[in-house]
Parts: C-alpha cells; sequence; structure tokens
C-alpha cells in the first residue's frame, strides 16, 4: 500500500514538472542572445562570365506539410513576421508581380483591401422588412497556409559548383470577391528576399531536433529545410506548369512534369562533373 502511495505522489510530482515545463516553454534557465544578435551573411558575388548555366524555378512552400509545420511555430509564425511588415513604416516594397522591379507595387492601404472581401447579408429592420447590410471580412494572416518562392539556380565555373539563391517570396491566400466567390489561389504581394533577409535573420525557427540549437528563418531557407514542389521553370509564356496545354486540367500530368523539372536539375548537375 505505501509502494502504491509513493508511486502515485511520484506521478503527480512528475506530472505537474511537465505541466509547469509545457506552460514554460520559452523560460530558460541561460541567456539565448545567439539569432538576436546575429548578422545577415551576404551571397557570394558571380560575375556574368563564369555562369555556365542558369534556370529560374518557382516553387510552393506549403506549411501543412510535417517538415514545413515548424514555420508556423505558434511562438512566431512566419505569416506574423512577414504581415507585420505590411503595417509597420518599414522601408520595403512589396511587388504586384514576380517582375519585381519591372511591375508595379502595392500600397499597405491596398494589400488590406487586397487581402479582404465584402459580403451582403439580408436582414430585417425593426419594422420585419428586408434590408440588405454589407459587411467588410477582414484579411486574416493565419490563413496564409502556403508561400511561393522565386529562385534561380546557376552553375558557377569560377567554384566548379550548382548552387540556388531564393530571389523573391510570395504569401499565397484564397482570392474572394462579392459574397465570398472564390476566384482561387493568388500572390497577396512578392518581396525581394534580400529585403526580407535582416528581418528573418534575427527571428527565431522551431528546432525540432534540439532546443539549444534554435535556428533563425534565415537559416531555415538558407540551409533549405522545407519541403516543397516545383510550378514553373523559365519558359518563353511565362506560365505555370499546370497551365500547359498538355498538362491544363489533369494536376497528375502536372506533378509529373514538375518532377521532370527537378531530375532535370540533377542530371545537369551531375553531366558537368567528370570521372
Amino acid at each position: 500500500m505505501k509502494k502504491r502511495v509513493k508511486l502515485v505522489c511520484a506521478s503527480l510530482v512528475v506530472f505537474t514538472i511537465t505541466a509547469s515545463a509545457q506552460q514554460n516553454l520559452e523560460v530558460w534557465p541561460y541567456k539565448k542572445p545567439a539569432i538576436d544578435e546575429r548578422h545577415v551573411v551576404p551571397h557570394r558575388y558571380t560575375r556574368e562570365a563564369s555562369a555556365k548555366y542558369h534556370k529560374r524555378i518557382h516553387r510552393i512552400i506549403d506549411v501543412r506539410e510535417k517538415q514545413n509545420l515548424p514555420m508556423h511555430w505558434p511562438t512566431s509564425p512566419l505569416y506574423n513576421i512577414i504581415y507585420d511588415l505590411t503595417k509597420n513604416p518599414i522601408d520595403i516594397n512589396f511587388y504586384t508581380s514576380d517582375s519585381l522591379e519591372n511591375g508595379g507595387k502595392y500600397s499597405r492601404a491596398q494589400i488590406a483591401d487586397r487581402g479582404s472581401y465584402e459580403y451582403v447579408m439580408t436582414i430585417m429592420d425593426e419594422n420585419g422588412d428586408p434590408k440588405d447590410t454589407t459587411i467588410t471580412i477582414q484579411f486574416e494572416p493565419e490563413n496564409i497556409k502556403k508561400y511561393r518562392i522565386m529562385e534561380d539556380w546557376i552553375f558557377d565555373n569560377n567554384y566548379s559548383d550548382f548552387r540556388v539563391t531564393i530571389v523573391a517570396i510570395a504569401p499565397q491566400f484564397m482570392l474572394k470577391v462579392g459574397n465570398g466567390v472564390d476566384l482561387g489561389e493568388a500572390s497577396l504581394f512578392w518581396m525581394k528576399m534580400d529585403d526580407l533577409r535582416p528581418i528573418l535573420v534575427n527571428r527565431e525557427v522551431f528546432n525540432p531536433y534540439n532546443d539549444a540549437a534554435r535556428l533563425s528563418f534565415d537559416d531555415w531557407f538558407e540551409m533549405r529545410m522545407f519541403s516543397s514542389y516545383i510550378v514553373r521553370e523559365s519558359n518563353v509564356w511565362n506560365d505555370d506548369i499546370k497551365d500547359y496545354e498538355e498538362n491544363e486540367g489533369n494536376p497528375f500530368s502536372a506533378l509529373l512534369h514538375s518532377e521532370a523539372v527537378k531530375q532535370n536539375l540533377f542530371v545537369v548537375e551531375h553531366d558537368l562533373w567528370e570521372y
């Protein structure tokens, strides 16, 4: 009997300690200034004459995939980091398309309007007569589930390596008009990654393997710890893979085409070497 009482008491103590730890996940026994004190490491300079191969690729990162779940870690979700920039008077441009400098720019007010939509609801007034009331549905950044990235794959002959650089990123959202009519997925805005990196380098992302080795979001992207799939390669029409004539209306065909592009990138690098 005494043993049972001791066992129950020990279990209660363990449960209490565990519950306390879960409620204070971000209370550490030591200071952790590593993320706050980091600076952006600039990308290596590449001469045009050294670029023997160059391919521009678009990818989609879906944060609902298991590997990408740390991107929406509740303590520091990526959607809050990016969307908060549209509310702060910080010198960052929000572009209307992946053309970046050659395209237009959104103002912060335009981004807020772009994410929201109006809904007309019929209600009864005090006399019992129907009355149309317009309600504005505000955009919620937590609805951002995907990010589109534009990247350049370059074989640098000077260093004999095939490396990738993320050029820009665009949060994706469901574009709605009228009474919530869904027009499909669209880019909320485009941002240059070079403009975003000084902010991401001091924002922490969850490391599922070791709490003592927290990473910044800049590390997350530079080390390519995310899972993604290709939706576009540079082409004469500037179309997505799903919009090709042979893939139109056939998602499986588009997926196979996407995997073929991924394989071709591997083959290009492989064939540049001699064994």
